[in-house]
């Protein structure tokens, strides 16, 4: 009787061992599949830098509105920021810089974020973002009157902000470009472009851009401006290097 239920323990231990064994090895199986679908890890990336300039010598001036709306908090008059210049660079502030149609193997995996837009001082703040899906943006009140932060187009939603340190957090959930306005003071605009790759950017002051990380390959970069509109142009990434470049746009309007 003992020997038979040593036997008996015996068999069944090696069938544990073995059905584990089965387990660890479908294991390695699935993940060596799944490294092989996605970019693998360290890779050696590339990057694209330069700068988005105005054509000509004339420097462009904002287009400004006059406020009747809350103009002890406001003031009475108000700057667009819809064509700003350097005068140092000609560069264009405020393009966004996106790559296009990314294979889906070459986007990496990557946390939520976290993107504030502030109604401060009457304006939006920062004026134009970009963001990934799955990202989170949280509109912000720092003035003492009522504002709303209304999404538009992918997003769709219009958050009250009746009170100064007000927060609404919502989720960007669909790709596009949102335009978000004030429902009170209608000059408060701003544009946001959310992506499904985190291979963006928005030019700064002097009209510089720049995207990192980036797995080699040839690309199509689009520049979108709310003035002057959107153009493309085709760049090739090599692993360790960067990519240069040097954009202009032509004036749409008459310049001083």
């Amino acid at each position: 009787m003992r020997g038979r239920g040593r036997s008996s323990m015996s068999r069944a231990s090696a069938f544990s061992s073995l059905a584990l064994l089965v387990l660890f090895a479908t294991a390695r199986s699935e993940n060596g599949l799944a490294a092989q679908s996605a970019q693998p890890q360290g890779a050696a990336t590339g990057a694209l830098e330069g700068f988005v300039r105005l054509a000509g010598e004339s420097l462009p001036a904002s287009t400004r509105v006059q406020n009747a709306t809350d103009p002890e908090a406001c003031g009475l008059e108000h700057s667009l920021d819809d064509l700003l210049v350097s005068p140092e660079t000609r560069g264009i502030q405020h393009v966004i810089a996106t790559l296009v149609d990314v294979p889906t193997d070459r986007i990496p995996a990557g946390l939520p974020q976290r993107l504030v837009i502030d109604n401060s001082g009457c304006r939006f703040i920062p004026h134009v973002a970009v963001a990934r899906v799955g990202d989170t943006i949280v509109a912000k009140n720092s003035d003492p009157v009522l504002h709303t932060t209304h999404y538009y187009r992918p997003l769709r939603s219009n958050v009250a902000l009746p009170v100064e340190g007000t927060t609404v957090s919502r989720v960007f959930r669909r790709p596009g470009m949102i335009v978000v306005l004030c429902d009170v003071h209608g000059w408060m605009r701003a544009y946001i472009r959310v992506d499904v790759h985190p291979f963006y950017a928005v030019s700064d002051e002097l009209g510089f851009v720049q995207i990192s990380g980036i797995p080699p390959g040839s690309y199509t970069l689009e520049l979108w401006h709310e003035t002057l509109g959107t153009q493309q142009v085709q760049v090739e990434i090599r692993a360790n290097e960067t990519a240069r470049l040097d954009i202009q746009y032509e004036p749409t309007r008459s310049l001083p």
